[in-house]
């Protein structure tokens, strides 16, 4: 578990007080940030959170680089989506604490009240927002990702008689599964359908040679591309975006009008965009979509 202890973050506490002072009395230092722990949590988001003053967000620390272990010994999360959570949890005055699950956890987890929010580069369903709300915050493609030498594949179709690995739990198992039967009614051989626990398990599967092709985001290719260059490549990117959303259960009406009202902040002051640009993501997917259609909102939408 990736939980702080109380006195590790009552330490943490006193060194925020001397860092805002040392910052007032020097005159300096007037970033997002150190300004945001002068906030005052709000009595309604600390009744939806619990009084502690703890935001809780569960995530599957096998995304990067949205949240990840940097290597085998790490215990702290990194990633685009821990920053994110330290920034709201900053901005509300209140302490941010992650707890990692498997990925098929991570909603259930929520609605069980293991954590307060879900940010975890999940996307935006019609079928998710029958059970939770949820709270834009950035913008991506879907696309099917290859070793870089490989030139066969150049469009989902061109998965027929392939193998592809994906990620159990997610919406792309769903779109993989349509996709293969939609090829055999068409007469054409099928796909083999590996599946794993943690997309950085799929991710392996192209580099040992055990699968053609993986299904993910464009950020993590983006990842890919910088911790590992020349190794892979996008096949396909599908045509529309899909929107990262925080989740949040329905009753908590307070933290979700906090959490749309702190990220249109951090959106309009350029604090996502920089989020991004330190992940090595386009900046342009912090101009995140606001609204949703839910009836035009797809169940099986790509989502990890």
């Amino acid at each position: 578990m990736v939980r702080a202890f109380r006195a590790g973050k009552q330490l943490m506490s006193l060194l925020r007080v001397f860092l805002i002072a040392s910052a007032v009395f020097s005159g300096g230092w007037t970033n997002h940030a150190v300004l945001a722990q002068e906030s005052t949590p709000s009595p309604d988001v600390l009744a939806d959170i619990g009084d502690d003053g703890v935001l809780t967000n569960c995530i599957d620390p096998a995304f990067p680089p949205m949240e990840y272990f940097e290597n085998q010994g790490s215990t702290e999360p990194i990633g685009f989506d821990i920053d994110l959570t330290n920034e709201l949890a900053s901005r509300l005055g209140v302490e941010a604490e992650f707890v990692p699950l498997e990925f098929t956890g991570l909603l259930p987890g929520l609605q069980s009240g293991r954590c307060d929010i879900v940010a975890s580069g999940i996307y935006v369903t019609a079928e998710r927002l029958e059970t939770f709300g949820a709270q834009p915050y950035y913008d991506s493609s879907i696309v099917l990702m290859t070793t870089a030498e490989n030139e066969e594949i150049t469009s989902p179709e061109d998965l027929s008689g392939k193998t592809i690995a994906v990620q159990s739990g997610t919406n792309y198992l769903k779109m993989m599964e349509a996709l293969d039967a939609q090829l055999k009614s068409e007469g054409k051989e099928g796909i083999t359908i590996q599946t794993y626990p943690k997309q950085t398990d799929a991710d392996q599967q192209l580099v040992v040679g055990r699968a053609d092709a993986t299904i993910t985001q464009d950020t993590e290719v983006a990842f890919r591309e910088s911790a590992q260059p020349g190794q892979f490549t996008v096949a396909y990117t599908y045509p529309e975006a899909q929107t990262f959303a925080i989740y949040y259960n329905k009753d908590a009406t307070a933290l979700g009008d906090a959490l749309e009202r702190t990220l249109e902040e951090m959106r309009a002051d350029g604090t996502l965009a920089e989020i991004a640009d330190r992940w090595n993501l386009p900046e342009a997917g912090a101009e995140f979509t606001r609204e949703f259609d839910v009836e035009a909102t797809p169940s099986a939408s790509p989502a990890s």
